[in-house]
C-alpha cells in the first residue's frame, strides 16, 4: 500500500533544482567542454572587476565610519559594496564563487591601506568567514534564502546578523595594524558588523527577488537534481553553537570595547562624565535593540528547527511504514508463491507417479503377449541370460523347455483362427498355480511356448509337464465345427550342463529335443542328450 512518502518520490526522473533553496554549482562545470561555461566565466570576471573597483572607491572615497544618530542612539556604519556582490554569488552559485570575490577584493583593500603583506593575507579572510557561516546554515537548514515571506525574511535577518558578527573579526586586525585606540577599535568593530548587517538586508534582500529568473537561466545550462539537504544533528549543533558563539562574542565585545573606550576618556568634569554616560547608554541601547531582533529571530530559528525535525521524523515514520507495508506485501507474495510452488510440486508428484505407472504399463505391455497375456519372446531374451548367469555362479540347476501344441495348424484349418486363438488362451491359463515366482513362461512363436525353470531337476520338470499334459488333454473347447477334445503337446527339455552353456545353446538343445519328441509321435517330451 503506497504511502504519502512513496507518492512524493520521483519515478524514473530527476526533479529540477528547487528555486530559492541553496544549491551550490560545483566549479567542475568550468572543465566541461561546453559553450555555456563562457557566460558564467565572463559574469564572474566582470563581478571581480566591479568588486575590485568598488573596494578602491570605498577606500579612497571614505565610505566607512559614517556616524548615524537615530532615536537618541549614535553609532557608526561602514559601507562595503563588494560584500553585496559576493553574497549574491554565494547564494546563487555557491560559496566558492562568492568567497573568492570577497577575498580578492578585501586583499586589495588591505594592501592599498598599508597593511603588511602577512596581515593583509589574514585580513582578507574576514568577509569569506562570514559568508561561510551563511553558506553552511543555508546548505543544511531547508529554508529559502529568498525573503519572499515573513518566515524566510526573519531567518535571512538572523543569518545576516550572525554572518556580520563573524566577519567583523577583521576589524581587530585592522585596529591592531593601524594601532588604533580602544575608542577607535570600538568604532571600527561597530561600524563593520552594523554596516555589513544593514547592507546585506537592504541591498541583497531586494536583489534576491531576481532569484527565480536567474535560476531558470542556470538550470537550462547546468541541470541539477533538487537537494532537500535534511538537517542532520551535527549540523544543527554547529548552527546552534555558531549562533550562540556569535551572540556571546557580540555581547562581550560590545561591553569590553565600550568599557575601554570610556576608560580612555580623560577629565573629571561634568561634561566628561556626561560623555561617558552617553557612550554607555548608546552601547547598551544598541545591544538592547540588537538582542530584541536577535531574540525574535532565534525564536523563529528554533521553531524552524523544530518543524524541520518534526518533518524529518514524519518522513522517517512514513518511510518505515512504507517499507513495512512493502515487506508485508512481499512476504504475502512469497507465501502465495510458496503455496503455489507446493501445489505445483504435489501436482508434479502426481504426474510423475502417473508417468511412472504408465511407463511400467508400457514396459509390461512391451514384455507381454497381447493374446495370451504371457511374457513374450523379447522378455524371454532379457531374463534368460540373467537367470543363466546366476545359475552358473551358484551351481544350481536350470532347465529350458520348448513346448509345441500338436496339430495346431489343423485346428486353424478346420475350425478357424478364432478357435486357434481360444486354444492358445486356454493353454496359457493352465500355467496358473503351476510355476514358482522365479520361473518364466513365454509365448515363443505361433503355437510354441518356452519355460525357464531354475532350481528344478529334470525329474521335477517331467512331473510338471505331466501335470500340464493331463490338464490340457482333459480340457475341451466348443467351437463352430464341433467340440475339441484330446488335445496334446510335445516338449523338448534342455538342462544346464556347466559354465560352457549359453542362452542360444540351451534354446538350440531344447529345440532339438522337441524335434525328437515330435519325431517319436508327439504327445510327449524328450530331454536333450549330448552326442
Amino acid at each position: 500500500m503506497p504511502s504519502a512518502l512513496s507518492r512524493r518520490q520521483p519515478v524514473g526522473g530527476v526533479l529540477p533544482a528547487a528555486p530559492g533553496f541553496y544549491q551550490p554549482l560545483p566549479l567542475s562545470v568550468l572543465l566541461t567542454p561546453s559553450r555555456s561555461r563562457w557566460p558564467l566565466v565572463l559574469a564572474w570576471l566582470l563581478s571581480l572587476a566591479a568588486c575590485l573597483w568598488l573596494g578602491v572607491v570605498q577606500l579612497y572615497g571614505g565610505w566607512y565610519g559614517y556616524s548615524v544618530s537615530y532615536g537618541g542612539l549614535s553609532f557608526v556604519i561602514s559601507i562595503y559594496p563588494p560584500l553585496t556582490i559576493a553574497t549574491l554569488w554565494v547564494l546563487w552559485f555557491g560559496y566558492a564563487w562568492g568567497a573568492s570575490l570577497a577575498y580578492l577584493s578585501t586583499l586589495l583593500v588591505g594592501f592599498l591601506s598599508g597593511l603588511p603583506p602577512d596581515w593583509a593575507l589574514l585580513f582578507a579572510f574576514a568577509n569569506p568567514l562570514g559568508l561561510l557561516v551563511m553558506a553552511l546554515v543555508y546548505q543544511h537548514v531547508h529554508v529559502r534564502y529568498v525573503p519572499s515571506s515573513l518566515a524566510s525574511l526573519l531567518f535571512f535577518v538572523t543569518i545576516c546578523f550572525i554572518s556580520a558578527v563573524s566577519s567583523a573579526t577583521g576589524s581587530f586586525i585592522w585596529s591592531y595594524s593601524n594601532k588604533l585606540s580602544a575608542m577607535g577599535a570600538f568604532a571600527v568593530w561597530q561600524g563593520w558588523w552594523s554596516g555589513n548587517f544593514l547592507q546585506s538586508i537592504t541591498t541583497c534582500g531586494p536583489l534576491l527577488l531576481l532569484t527565480p529568473w536567474l535560476l531558470r537561466w542556470r538550470q537550462q545550462r547546468w541541470p541539477q537534481a533538487a537537494g532537500k539537504a535534511p538537517l542532520q544533528q551535527r549540523w544543527a549543533l554547529l548552527v546552534a553553537l555558531t549562533s550562540l558563539g556569535g551572540v556571546l562574542a557580540f555581547l562581550w565585545l560590545s561591553f569590553l570595547l565600550a568599557d575601554r573606550s570610556v576608560m580612555t576618556m580623560g577629565g573629571d568634569s561634568s561634561g566628561a562624565w556626561q560623555q561617558r554616560a552617553l557612550l554607555y547608554r548608546d552601547s547598551a541601547m544598541s545591544v538592547y535593540w540588537v538582542l530584541s531582533v536577535l531574540l525574535l529571530a532565534l525564536v523563529f530559528l528554533g521553531y524552524r528547527f523544530f518543524m524541520q525535525r518534526t518533518l524529518q521524523l514524519r518522513l522517517a515514520a512514513e518511510r518505515v511504514a512504507y517499507e513495512r507495508d512493502l515487506a508485508l506485501r512481499r512476504q504475502g507474495e512469497a507465501e502465495v508463491a510458496r503455496n503455489a510452488l507446493h501445489q505445483l510440486n504435489l501436482e508434479l508428484a502426481v504426474r510423475m507417479s502417473e508417468v511412472e505407472r504408465l511407463q511400467a504399463q508400457l514396459r509390461e505391455q512391451a514384455s507381454r503377449d497381447p493374446l495370451t497375456g504371457l511374457h513374450n519372446r523379447r522378455y524371454l531374451h532379457q531374463r534368460l541370460p540373467q537367470l543363466l548367469q546366476r545359475a552358473q555362479r551358484s551351481g544350481q540347476a536350470l532347465c529350458v523347455v520348448l513346448i509345441d501344441l500338436d496339430h495346431f495348424k489343423a485346428v486353424n484349418d478346420q475350425h478357424g483362427h478364432a478357435s486357434g486363438d481360444a486354444v492358445l488362451k486356454m493353454f496359457a491359463g493352465l500355467f496358473t498355480g503351476l510355476l514358482q515366482p522365479e520361473e518364466i513362461v513365454a509365448r515363443y512363436g505361433g503355437e510354441e511356448f518356452c519355460l525357464v525353470l531354475p532350481q528344478r531337476t529334470p525329474g521335477e520338470v517331467a512331473a510338471l509337464l505331466r501335470a500340464l499334459q493331463t490338464a490340457y488333454s482333459g480340457s475341451s473347447l466348443s467351437c463352430a465345427g464341433g467340440e475339441l477334445r484330446g488335445l496334446s503337446f510335445s516338449a523338448g527339455i534342455a538342462v544346464l550342463q556347466g559354465g560352457q552353456d549359453s542362452e542360444d545353446s540351451l534354446l538350440q538343445q531344447a529345440d532339438a529335443a522337441l524335434y525328437q519328441a515330435k519325431a517319436a509321435g508327439r504327445n510327449g517330451w524328450r530331454q536333450y542328450q549330448p552326442a
